[in-house]
């Protein structure tokens, strides 16, 4: 049974990296290990969640600024690392998901390819 996410508001000790995402309403709260080009999600009871940088997205959309940004930053700082490949292509994807997911609840009429 999935109970609902009680919300919570993380204090220094529970912030394991240096970048954070901290929702005011006290859930669906992210990290990002520079270390790993990669998001995480923040729990209070349960160990930091990877997350495909898509996924991060849907979860905070009124972040995607922010999200992408930093992901981009993070590729260009670290140009040598194979993992900047994959980033690109999970903000490129989860920047349409995002998108034709809008769309459909918009019931915008949607072009398909």
């Amino acid at each position: 049974m999935n109970l609902p996410e009680q919300p919570w508001q993380p204090g220094p000790n529970d912030l394991p990296f240096t970048l954070h995402l901290i929702n005011p309403h006290g859930d669906r709260h992210l990290g990002f290990n520079e270390k790993e080009g990669r998001y995480y999600r923040l729990w209070q009871h349960r160990a930091p969640e990877p997350l495909d940088t898509g996924e991060a997205m849907f979860l905070r959309p009124s972040d995607i600024n922010q999200i992408i940004s930093h992901a981009m930053v993070w590729v260009r700082s670290h140009p040598q690392d194979p993992r900047g490949y994959t980033l690109i292509d999970e903000v490129a994807a989860g920047a349409k998901g995002l998108v034709m997911h809008f769309a459909q609840a918009a019931q915008a009429p949607v072009q398909q390819r």
